[in-house]
């Protein structure tokens, strides 16, 4: 790459009014609103990627490509000296994102009418699984007490024995919206249990690098056994913020499972990753150590100060300490919200927040609040809660 170009390259501005000045969605939606609705952070991407896609722009490089190949040796360079994990890149396929991957393992691995397991409350996408699909959508719900939210396995014991038309597991690994991050003996139980009554399991660990001090991302293929009954799902584009360009991967660690995945032609699949995502997508992995080191200082920083702030000047919303993504699941319950959650919100502080029962009943009087961004900004938006609630 040439070194006047790195040298010369825009500094973008990630400020509000300069994420609506290039139309990004997050910050668009609802007008003057503090945007805090999307699972998108606002702190940038690596230098590196901004360069190669400048640099590809440049060079009119639109046509027919290749770059797609790189793609799973990058991620599994990437998760080796991330997570301890090295996947073979000959097992895995690519995708345009993470949902598609998952709607391709339901295609695959179950039939209309076939139980699918999903955990409560959820990314509100995996709702969509059964009405779209003619499967059944089996709640796996978590519970909550003083301490956050909790998996509970020995329900998801009970599911498995008492349903034998379930066939998949889909999980959220770590967990959007509670930040939750599954401890090894919970994955080795998962795995205990789907092997034992024939269920596959599609993970989708998109947030796997953003897990905080005091817990530790371990991807599922790493626990022994699950290498026969897993799929991985992993991208780039919440941890280096670039979720408007394709690339995701969907990776195995054994031949039948790949042979199950390639049974659906890539031409329902749109062909994979597009040149501008892989290139990002290679671009971020092999040269983003040290951005993503710093960015997770920010996280850790901002996810205290919002906890902190809401114990001290707004203790009527319950939180807690999410150890994962740089989403807060906020419990507005003790006001007694009289509309939707996000519009009674938006109306008395300014700020868009994603509505709970989104991701399902127990969503009920929450909202998911998006706490990457600035200091300074998270600190207003804040503010905002602290000047509009206390007297309702």
């Amino acid at each position: 790459m040439p070194e006047s170009l790195y040298e010369n390259l825009p500094v973008p501005d990630l400020s509000p009014d300069g994420r609506r000045q290039v139309r990004m969605a997050k910050w668009t939606r609802y007008g003057d609103a503090q945007a805090a609705w999307l699972a998108e952070h606002d702190l940038g991407a690596p230098p590196e990627v901004r360069a190669r896609l400048h640099e590809l722009v440049a060079g009119g490089a639109f046509g027919y490509h290749f770059e797609p190949e790189n793609v799973l040796g990058s991620f599994s360079q990437w998760t080796t000296q991330r997570h301890g994990w090295t996947p073979d890149p000959e097992l895995g396929i690519l995708t345009e994102n993470v949902l598609q991957g998952i709607w391709l393992g339901v295609e695959v691995f179950t039939q209309p009418g076939d139980g699918v397991v999903i955990s409560t409350p959820i990314y509100p996408p995996f709702l969509d699984i059964s009405p779209s699909t003619a499967r059944r959508q089996v709640e796996w719900p978590m519970y909550r007490d003083d301490q956050g939210w909790h998996n509970d396995l020995d329900g998801l014991e009970s599911l498995l024995a008492g349903d034998p038309g379930i066939r998949l597991m889909v999980l959220c690994h770590p967990h959007n919206p509670t930040g939750v991050v599954f401890t090894e003996a919970e994955l080795a139980r998962i795995v205990a249990l789907a092997t034992q009554h024939n269920v596959k399991i599609i993970s989708d660990e998109i947030h796997g690098d953003l897990v905080h001090p005091g817990a530790k991302h371990i991807p599922m293929l790493t626990i022994p056994g699950a290498e026969a009954c897993t799929v991985t799902l992993a991208s780039g584009v919440k941890t280096f913020g670039f979720g408007g360009i394709k690339c995701a991967v969907a990776q195995t660690a054994n031949e039948n499972l790949l042979e199950n995945l390639q049974s659906v032609s890539a031409k329902l699949l749109g062909g994979g990753a597009n040149r501008m995502g892989a290139e990002a997508t290679v671009a971020a992995w092999d040269n983003g150590q040290s951005w993503v080191d710093e960015l997770k200082l920010i996280l850790d920083a901002n996810r205290h100060c919002l906890v902190d702030r809401l114990a001290a000047e707004l203790p009527r919303v319950r939180v807690h300490l999410p150890q994962a993504t740089f989403l807060g699941w906020l419990d507005f319950s003790a006001y007694s919200p009289d509309d939707r959650t996000d519009k009674w919100l938006l109306r008395h502080t300014g700020i868009a927040g994603q509505d709970g029962e989104n991701f399902g009943a127990q969503g009920a009087n929450h909202v998911r609040f998006t706490f990457g961004v600035a200091p300074e900004l998270l600190n207003q938006m804040i503010d905002q809660m602290v000047e509009g609630l206390p007297g309702i």
